[in-house]
């Protein structure tokens, strides 16, 4: 029997798979012609209706329920974005998104687990902080931007993400496209939620890496074969 829990984690599942598979279908589209590349990367930053050369591309691609313009605007946006990256960027995306969809699950049974596993994924909030963990943003500008984020409407979230993005563009940070869709796709719904989510990653992610190397610095010898932490000689031991 279906109960209402399990229908929602079938709903999750069903929908977080939709994403993987557009993704994964706008990367082929983006390996296959320079010019269909070029035509989605034109959409970058333009509302839906300045969109014209995507839709050729990707009218087919984009789930039937998500007909409505508005549905329809965080996959261009995110389809944007991914034709942005370089060549060597998209490469790798490519490479994880199919690993992504080997590992995803098909049976009910298997819900759980699968849900789990997405949400251990890295959203916007994890892939800021990575960028700031290896230098490529200041700690001070990203958690302005995650703040002011957690503030806007999609509209606004939508035009600020390509400059947002363009600064991790190729510099090994990871930026799950799979995950950001889904992300936008339900920010006019749950928008305090999702941005909560990206917060806490972000957080968690930095403490992670600062805790890391606190660890790092307390093993360093000191000159006198001591390390960091050994403790130190009290005056009152020297007398």
């Amino acid at each position: 029997m279906t109960t209402p829990k399990t229908a929602t984690l079938q709903g999750s599942f069903d929908r977080q798979q939709r994403a993987q598979e557009f993704v994964h279908q706008v990367l082929e589209v983006c390996a296959g012609s320079k010019r269909a590349q070029a035509d989605l990367r034109s959409g970058l930053g333009l509302p839906y209706d300045r969109c014209q050369r995507m839709h050729r591309h990707l009218m087919r691609l984009v789930p039937e329920r998500s007909r409505h313009p508005e549905a329809r605007r965080p996959y261009y946006v995110v389809a944007a974005l991914i034709a942005a990256r370089s060549r060597g960027v998209r490469d790798e995306d490519a490479e994880r998104n199919s690993a992504a969809l080997a590992q995803e699950g098909s049976s009910p049974s298997e819900l759980g687990g699968t849900s789990q596993s997405w949400w251990q994924r890295p959203n916007l909030g994890a892939s800021l902080a990575e960028a700031v963990n290896q230098g490529t943003l200041a700690a001070g500008s990203a958690e302005s931007e995650l703040h002011l984020l957690a503030r806007i409407g999609s509209e606004s979230l939508h035009s600020r993400l390509p400059a947002l993005v363009g600064q991790i563009n190729g510099r090994g940070v990871v930026l799950d496209w799979a995950v950001l869709l889904d992300d936008l796709a339900g920010w006019d719904y749950s928008q305090d939620r999702i941005a909560t989510r990206w917060l806490e990653s972000y957080f968690r992610v930095r403490d992670a890496a600062e805790r890391a190397a606190e660890r790092r610095h307390s093993d360093v010898p000191a000159a006198d074969g001591r390390t960091s932490d050994s403790n130190d000689v009290t005056s009152e031991e020297n007398q």
